[in-house]
């Protein structure tokens, strides 16, 4: 959870919130608004609606891959928490890049 506070909201113009680079989901709730799940490019979402003058609260929820999981429970001394019938991810396997990776940004409709 993020807070920004904006002085001067600009209802006529509207506003995005474009989230950068995304591995893989992601749902995004500003205000207590859910404004949905983004999958696809570009991971940009009209927060318009949903934005007040003054404090805001941001929300962005992501999802890590399958895979980092598999790695994460190879792990000496984890507590797994998944199982596989063939364990093709070893504890020294690399990661995946997965989650928010940015940069998030508040733009408005005319950029």
């Amino acid at each position: 959870m993020n807070r920004f506070t904006l002085d001067d909201l600009d209802h006529e113009t509207g506003y995005f919130l474009d989230l950068g680079e995304v591995k893989n989901l992601a749902e995004v709730i500003v205000n207590g608004q859910d404004l949905g799940i983004l999958w696809k490019t570009p991971y940009r979402v009209d927060v318009s609606d949903a934005l007040q003058t003054g404090e805001n609260v941001l929300e962005i929820n992501v999802v890590n891959l399958w895979v980092n999981r598999l790695i994460g429970d190879a792990q000496p001394g984890a507590d797994r928490s998944t199982f596989t019938t063939m364990p093709f991810y070893q504890a020294d396997s690399p990661l995946v890049p997965s989650g928010l990776l940015g940069p998030v940004k508040l733009i408005t409709k005319t950029q």
